[in-house]
């Protein structure tokens, strides 16, 4: 058993919903602090731990021994004790079309930080509002994590679309225990890969998203693009999305845009092409979401990586105020650009 110390988070402050409680939770697993969090959601419609965070404190208890008290549905405090993290073979399941990325955000920087393999079954919705999808982590966060040492790799077994998720996806997580710094090799954009998927909906709407991304990138970036439409296996619930990841040297920026009824297929494709573009003009070295997510990676790395982004979101600044209260001083941050010290 590690010596514990003790930190206590204000869960309404800052972004004010599941950030707070997912990046502390990450970091008093790694850092073997004893966790407390009151206020967890406590300006939101519905206050307290929803079935998405459950699932979250669920999964991060479990790969650390942690005992936990306050973890129920509506818990507005809670108390997190970890043990020793271990990687594992393990299965979880949020429930409807809670996004089996959000698990994972909890849980892969604990996993990053010790040597081993994890293979992770999750159950939930892949592709959702509010969340990242699941191909924005296999086609942007997981290419930045390998460069960091740690490598990672997902299969989707089966789609999960709001309200019925029922989407089922394998993780495996392979780290030496050591990350490296962020990369800083950021050159011109020199291609534009994408995954387009759909279950259960005609294939031609996936195929007039294609012809508005492609249409879209070759109007604006002098670059080649290979966009692939995935056709999902037929489960509980069906619907549309697409994810842009565009490289240029050691940078990976990406966007998406999802499907709902009422929105076409153009405006899908349109909506994520939108969004790649705002990144490229910015000259960011990462799109806004990767900001927040890759943070923290970079506060378990050595000193000296750095990044700019377009905006700072409120879940970065949630993100590096949470992560600051487990180890200190950590980052610099200059208006949008970002320093590890």
């Amino acid at each position: 058993m590690r010596l514990q110390d003790e930190v206590v988070l204000d869960g309404s402050v800052g972004e004010g919903g599941g950030q707070v409680l997912r990046s502390g939770l990450a970091f008093a697993a790694i850092t073997g602090k004893k966790l407390a969090i009151e206020n967890i959601r406590a300006n939101r419609p519905k206050p307290g731990l929803a079935n998405q965070h459950l699932s979250g404190l669920r999964a991060i208890a479990k790969i650390s021994n942690a005992d936990v008290t306050g973890g129920d549905l509506g818990s507005t405090r809670l108390s997190f004790h970890p043990d020793q993290i271990k990687h594992g073979d393990h299965e979880f399941a949020v429930g409807t079309a809670g996004a089996v990325t959000l698990v994972l955000q909890t849980i892969l920087p604990a996993l990053a930080s010790v040597t081993g393999e994890s293979r992770i079954s999750i159950s939930g919705g892949t592709d959702v509002k509010w969340a990242p999808p699941v191909d924005y982590y296999r086609l942007v966060l997981f290419p930045m994590l390998s460069k960091m040492g740690v490598d990672c790799a997902i299969d989707v077994k089966l789609r999960g679309y709001y309200p019925k998720g029922g989407g089922l996806i394998e993780a495996v997580i392979r780290s030496q225990g050591t990350i490296g710094p962020l990369p800083e090799s950021y050159e011109d954009i020199e291609g534009i890969s994408g995954i387009i998927n759909i279950t259960g909906l005609p294939i031609h709407i996936a195929e007039r998203i294609e012809r508005e991304v492609m249409n879209g990138i070759q109007t604006k970036v002098p670059c080649d693009a290979d966009i692939r439409i995935e056709q999902g296996a037929k489960g509980p619930s069906q619907g549309v999305g697409v994810v842009l990841a565009a490289g240029g040297g050691d940078r990976v920026i990406g966007s998406n845009s999802l499907g709902e009824r009422g929105k076409t297929a153009e405006k899908v494709g349109k909506e994520a092409v939108q969004g790649l573009m705002a990144d490229i003009n910015a000259r960011a070295d990462l799109d806004v979401h990767a900001a927040d997510q890759i943070l923290p990676f970079m506060a378990l790395a050595p000193k000296g990586g750095r990044f700019t982004t377009r905006s700072l979101s409120n879940h970065a600044m949630t993100n590096i105020d949470v992560i600051e209260r487990f180890l200190g001083k950590t980052f610099e941050v200059d208006g949008t650009r970002v320093e590890r010290l």
